[in-house]
């Protein structure tokens, strides 16, 4: 059973590929590249419960962190992606290192902030991202000498990283790291009662979720050949936090579900332009509260099973004791 969502998802895109139209190709395209921060942020909120406002901010320092590599320090783009992701992946530790002093709504606060000061540094500072008017980008990512410029060659290169991403995660959980990170989310004096450094903990899977936000973003600025702030605004944060929360919170494979959802959603919301973010919002109230909806009750599940993983960290304390 383990093995059908990624036979499924398999046979999905296979199909896709073959008969879908330029449409289509896009909106999976799309779907890849959402999926790539929503895996991050279902390890930091569902699993580590420390929760983010302002993912979109790696996102966005990803795409202009490749942008600017790419195309005014001449690096190859392939080196441009990994440098990137690796300074996403830093700028998030060292912002972990700063906002997990911090608990509940305080932290939801700060890591609010922090979206909106990074939006507002890519439209402002005109000299480095070009403000506003956004950077181009004209270098593309080749592979063994094949240029991948179409939305056919993304549609691979972004399902790859979005599969390698599901897995190493649904691997990572499992492990005895997974463990350490599901008792931080349940308790942190528990925790270190037992070993386990929870700044230590919240540090390294905030890392690991900004470097897949920045790998996303990298590989959007190759694929749409232009980049500038908006995409990487506070909606979108809030839109990858619905993705995760339509997913139950502690879900790998699950985030698909969302990730397929909201895109469709988003499509038939374009034409509600800046209004979006208060559907996004609703829909994130609704999928909390609603008693009949699916995803209310795989939150509902989500707590359910909290609430047992506490059960068992008191055991196993009270077993050593």
């Amino acid at each position: 059973m383990k093995s059908l969502p990624p036979l499924a998802l398999t046979g999905l895109l296979g199909l896709v590929f073959l008969f879908g139209n330029n449409y289509v190709l896009n909106l999976f395209v799309v779907c890849a590249l959402c999926a790539l921060p929503a895996v991050g942020l279902s390890l930091l909120v569902g699993h580590c419960g420390q929760v983010s406002l302002g993912h979109a901010a790696f996102v966005g320092i990803g795409a202009y962190a490749a942008a600017i590599a790419s195309e005014r320090l001449g690096l190859d783009p392939w080196l441009a992606v990994a440098a990137a992701t690796a300074l996403s992946a830093a700028a998030a530790w060292a912002v972990g290192r700063m906002v997990f002093r911090l608990r509940g709504h305080h932290l939801a606060m700060a890591t609010l902030a922090l979206g909106m000061i990074v939006h507002t540094v890519l439209a402002e500072w005109k000299p480095v991202t070009g403000g506003p008017d956004g950077i181009s980008v004209s270098s593309t990512l080749h592979v063994a000498g094949f240029e991948l410029a179409s939305d056919q060659a993304f549609f691979i290169v972004g399902w790859i990283a979005a599969i390698a991403a599901l897995v190493l995660a649904d691997n990572l959980i499992r492990s005895p790291f997974g463990l350490a990170l599901r008792v931080v989310g349940e308790n942190e004096r528990v925790a270190g009662s037992i070993g386990i450094a929870p700044a230590r903990v919240k540090r390294a899977v905030m890392a690991a979720s900004g470097a897949l936000a920045g790998l996303s973003g990298a590989l959007y600025a190759f694929w749409m050949g232009y980049i500038s702030p908006d995409p990487f605004n506070v909606a979108y944060s809030i839109k990858l936090l619905l993705v995760v929360a339509l997913s139950g919170f502690t879900g790998t494979w699950r985030v698909l579900g969302g990730v397929f959802f909201v895109v469709l959603v988003s499509e038939g919301l374009k034409s509600f332009g800046s209004l979006d973010v208060v559907i996004y919002g609703l829909l994130l109230i609704a999928t909390m509260l609603y008693p009949r909806c699916k995803a209310g009750e795989a939150v509902r599940a989500f707590l359910r099973r909290r609430a047992e993983d506490k059960r068992k960290v008191s055991s196993i304390i009270e077993a050593k004791a």
